[in-house]
């Protein structure tokens, strides 16, 4: 009797159920749904239009480390998408500058050229552990996407020895862009590269410095080094490399060099510890240093995650520092290593001059600006980041951007172009 009842018990329980298995199928479609909507919804971000104000004269862009290797090209791969795909959301920022630099770390190595690969297992450099490297083409995509220089000094442009340096400076050296902190030699004045026969073509030094008009009144140097470095990355007078530490006194008479010529001297310096919350001690004597030999902007990266700003001043001369732009282009997974920046140095036709940051994320190793519910969130935590250090009248957050104030903050002399 008892088996009875429970057998029509369970005979109508499967008959409701069927009934409401399709209602219930289309509830739990929609419920599992959200998440999905709802994430594009919050990362929904639109190629931007009119970025730079009317006020403006001219505009520098610069980020921090861009790699088109690894995950990334592997992330194009998998989508079928040329390896330029990072920079689609951000170009028109580049296109709307006068100037744009960053630095890009990674040699860039012709992997189809079979003479060449089989050579990068001999070459790669057994004292570090991360070998990273750029497909051959990725100098074309920063070229597109509207970069005018990049530095090449930092940890991992050497990283398969004087083949990185003989593939990079041949494949870079045919794109349309400046090169900073890389070479074929670092001639600090005691050996000459006259010595090499007129004929051959000019050996590029790693320590050369960049000029460019900001307007016929106005203008500007750059040059980059890194401090962070293996064995075997060095340039000399006879050897090829990036310009590092070891060739302080020669970085130094370069940016002694660039103040006579130039009103403003930016640096890019590769700096500091991965992943650190702020600056070292390091960091600091070194941006003493420069600033005081006449740095006026200093550009640091290396950290891959966003760091203080700082503003330093010597008996000399005083500087705005960016001690780390974290990550433009990377591939690197966790939260902080997202969070990115593109800082614009703005010279104004009132005559003033600011730097601001556009607050930014990297989504599928695209940089994008921040965008959706979230935006508040993500710009909060990266402007506190920036502005940690800043006194308070420095700084202010204005259309979406945290702007300084350089005038304020005693960095730069700049009249506009009328004198």
């Amino acid at each position: 009797m008892k088996e009875t009842k429970l057998k029509s018990f369970m005979q109508v329980w499967v008959k409701k159920h069927r009934e409401r298995a399709v209602s219930h199928s289309i509830i739990l479609a929609l419920i599992l749904s959200v998440p999905f909507f709802a994430h594009k919804q919050i990362d929904k971000v639109q190629v931007p239009e009119n970025t730079r104000p009317d006020n403006v004269d001219y505009r520098v862009s610069m980020v921090g480390d861009m790699m088109l290797g690894r995950h990334v090209r592997d992330a194009a791969v998998r989508e079928g998408e040329p390896i330029d795909r990072v920079f689609s959301y951000v170009t028109p920022y580049f296109e709307e500058s006068d100037y744009s630099t960053g630095n890009f770390e990674n040699p860039v190595i012709d992997t189809e050229d079979e003479s060449v690969a089989s050579q990068m297992e001999d070459y790669e450099l057994h004292n570090k552990d991360i070998h990273l490297y750029a497909e051959a083409g990725a100098e074309n995509a920063l070229v597109d996407a509207g970069f005018d220089s990049v530095t090449m000094a930092n940890n991992h442009t050497m990283d398969y020895g004087d083949l990185s340096l003989t593939e990079t400076l041949n494949h870079m050296g045919e794109a349309d862009i400046d090169l900073l902190g890389i070479g074929d030699v670092l001639d600090s004045g005691e050996a000459q590269a006259a010595e090499v026969d007129e004929e051959e073509e000019e050996l590029l030094d790693a320590g050369e410095i960049s000029y460019f008009d900001i307007n016929e009144n106005y203008s500007a140097a750059i040059l980059g080094f890194t401090d962070v470095f293996v064995q075997g990355y060095s340039a000399g007078d006879y050897v090829g490399g990036v310009l590092t530490n070891d060739g302080l006194s020669v970085l130094q008479s370069r940016i002694q060099e660039a103040k006579e010529e130039a009103d403003v001297v930016i640096v890019h310096a590769h700096w500091g510890d991965e992943y650190q919350v702020g600056s070292n001690q390091e960091q600091e004597n070194l941006a003493w240093l420069l600033t005081d030999i006449g740095a006026d902007i200093i550009i640091g990266h290396h950290s891959h995650v966003l760091e203080p700003v700082t503003v330093v001043e010597t008996e000399n001369n005083t500087s705005l520092v960016m001690n780390s732009l974290g990550n433009f282009v990377f591939d690197q997974g966790w939260s902080r290593t997202k969070e990115s920046t593109l800082a614009q140095l703005d010279f104004l036709e009132d005559g003033s001059a600011n730097l601001s940051f556009i607050p930014m994320q990297i989504s599928d190793t695209k940089p994008r600006e921040t965008k959706g519910l979230l935006k508040p969130y993500r710009d909060y935590r990266i402007f506190r980041t920036l502005r940690k250090e800043l006194d308070r009248d420095l700084w202010e957050v204005e259309d979406s951007r945290l702007v300084i104030d350089l005038e304020e903050a005693g960095v730069l002399e700049y009249g506009g172009s009328a004198s």
